[in-house]
Formats: structure tokens, C-alpha cells, sequence
């Protein structure tokens, strides 16, 4: 039994749901509607204590299902009072069930049995790794909860796992989970998103999202619409809301760069040294190349008022380039 959720024009509507077996596919089936708000069943008997209600656990089992607060409490923890939930952690995670060990062969079979889209997902948020197809030749355990799942289940369970990422991680998780770099055959910038027109990566993301939609082994007995409905749409919304920020940080970040090089190349050519060694001075040094130049270029000693102000500039410019704010 699992918790899942459905979007809603006011936000979620949620229920509790089993995976069953049907042919060679799992499918998922309501048990029970718990409304917009589960926190409703939950019961403060005082201290750092909750249960779910009773009643709920009898309407489960009247129809067929059984369970005990346990895996009640489990499924509903997220809904507890924060203060609560954080001093109980440590005691919800060590109740959780194991999982079974299995043999190095026997778990690189199980995992081969697993769609390639959710194992790269489960691989993104549980290592932060990018380079899902090298990690994937190693028996990973954790994989194996997406084992005997119907695709909701599966999807419900990443779903939360989603809610974790970090706004800046999104590009490279959605990146790496749709293999965005098969779209693209250069090798130096394979794993870095960041490094494509965002035209380019906007249609590779589209056509991927399509192609998952299309491919019955990952919808597992839905229809296209369905999946594009219930579960991809998420990653539309997750990539659109996201990208467009990140690629103007990073675009503003990349131009940032180059404008400093050209600083440095211009005071270098000025001063008649390289940008590296500019870059490698200190700020008295820096400040003594200013003061010996400034010298020869003082309208006092003979020197033009424009020289001399062009000397101000392109020395101010290379201190606040080279991070040395105060101007001189």
C-alpha cells in the first residue's frame, strides 16, 4: 500500500492506492480517497507522539486490507507536525522494512529488468550522479525498490523523492534522466547542459519526453495520454519554470568571464605585460605599475590630460575586474 497524489486546479488530491499484479504488468488500484488534507487522520495523544485514526484502519480493513499503524504511520509521515516529525525520524527510519540482499549476478539481472528512464532518476537523486550508464554497471540495492511496482508507484515514490532537489540541480537531473546528451554528439560537453543553445536543449528535452511517452515498456499498460497527463507533465513544468533562470545565470556567469579577459587583455597590451602576469600581481604591485606610469603621464610633468585619463581608466577597470573594488 502507497500514497498517492493527483494535481488538482486548488493543488493535490490524495490516495491510497496497491500495486497488483495483472499478466506480466503491475497495475494501480484505489483503496481509498483521502481528500486534500491526510493530516485529518492524524491523532496528538500529547508529547512527541501522533497515530492514524482508528476508523481509518478499520475502513482498510473492511475492505480487505490488511495493515497496522506501523505501515500506517509510515505512510503518513509526511504530514505530521513539523516539530514532531523531526524528533521521530530517527525511529520511523529504523522501523522501515529491509530490503533483500541478493547475489552480484543476481542483482545486475534484477536491475536489468528495470526501465532505463526510472533507473537513471533513482541513480540522480540517490548519488547526485550524472553518469548513470557507468554507475548502472554495478549492483546497486537501492534500485531494487522500484521492483514489483506499477508505474504510479513508481512514479509516486520519485515524485518525492523529487521534491528534495535543490532549484539548481533540476536542469542536470532532468538532463541526465531523459539522456539528453544522445541528442548530442559532441563528447567534450557531453554531461553539461549548460553548454547548449537553449533552442537545441528545449527540442531534445521535448522529443525525449515524447519518445518516453511512446515506449510501452515504460508505460507498462497505460496509454500515451495517460502518462503525458498523470506523470511526464511534471517535468515539462519542473524544466520550463527552471530553465530559463538558470540559463540566464549562466549566460550572465559565461559573459562575466569574457568581459574580465578582455579587460585583462587590453590593460596587458596598455601596460606592455601579458594577462597573466597582470593576473598574478598583487595590489601594491599593481599599484606601483599605476604610480610609475602615471608619473610620465602627469599633465605636471609634461604629460596630456587625456593620456592621463585614459590611464585612470583602464587601471580602474583592471582592479575591479581583478576584484579590487575601491577605485583609484
Amino acid at each position: 500500500m502507497y500514497l498517492a497524489r493527483k494535481r488538482t486546479a486548488k493543488g493535490y488530491r490524495y490516495y491510497l492506492r496497491v500495486s497488483v499484479k495483472k499478466g506480466a504488468c503491475w497495475e494501480a488500484r484505489d483503496l481509498l480517497c483521502l481528500g486534500e488534507d491526510p493530516s485529518a487522520y492524524l491523532r496528538y495523544p500529547g508529547g512527541k507522539a501522533f497515530y492514524v485514526s482508528e476508523e481509518l484502519e478499520e475502513t482498510l480493513r473492511d475492505l480487505g486490507v490488511e495493515t497496522d499503524q506501523w505501515e500506517l504511520e509510515r505512510i503518513f509521515f509526511r504530514f505530521v507536525k513539523p516539530e514532531i516529525r523531526e524528533y521521530l525520524r530517527p525511529y520511523v527510519d529504523r522501523s522501515r522494512p529491509r530490503a533483500p540482499r541478493f547475489s552480484r549476478r543476481e542483482q545486475l539481472r534484477l536491475q536489468a529488468t528495470l526501465h532505463p528512464f526510472d533507473c537513471r532518476r533513482l541513480v540522480f537523486l540517490k548519488l547526485g550522479s550524472g553518469r548513470s550508464e557507468l554507475v548502472l554497471r554495478k549492483p546497486l540495492p537501492f534500485l531494487n525498490q522500484l521492483l514489483e511496482k506499477s508505474r504510479d508507484e513508481i512514479e509516486q515514490l520519485l515524485w518525492d523523492y523529487e521534491d528534495r532537489l535543490r532549484p539548481r540541480e533540476v536542469v542536470s537531473y532532468i538532463y541526465h534522466a531523459f539522456a539528453l546528451w544522445d541528442y548530442f554528439p559532441g563528447a567534450l560537453t557531453r554531461y553539461f547542459p549548460e553548454a547548449r543553445l537553449q533552442k537545441d536543449l528545449d527540442e531534445a528535452f521535448l522529443r525525449a519526453l515524447c519518445e518516453t511517452a511512446r515506449d510501452e515498456s515504460y508505460r507498462m499498460g497505460l496509454s500515451e495520454e495517460e502518462v503525458l497527463r498523470d506523470y511526464l507533465s511534471r517535468y515539462v513544468i519542473l524544466y520550463f519554470d527552471t530553465t530559463e533562470a538558470q540559463r540566464r545565470f549562466f549566460e550572465e556567469s559565461r559573459s562575466g568571464r569574457w568581459a574580465r579577459r578582455e579587460v585583462l587583455v587590453r590593460a596587458a597590451r596598455y601596460f606592455g605585460l601579458s594577462p597573466e602576469a597582470l593576473e598574478k600581481m598583487g595590489r601594491r604591485e599593481l599599484l606601483r605599475l599605476f604610480r610609475e606610469r602615471a608619473k610620465e603621464l602627469h599633465p605636471d610633468r609634461g604629460g596630456s590630460k587625456e593620456a592621463f585619463i585614459l590611464l585612470r581608466r583602464i587601471f580602474e577597470e583592471l582592479m575591479e575586474a581583478l576584484g579590487y573594488r575601491r577605485r583609484f
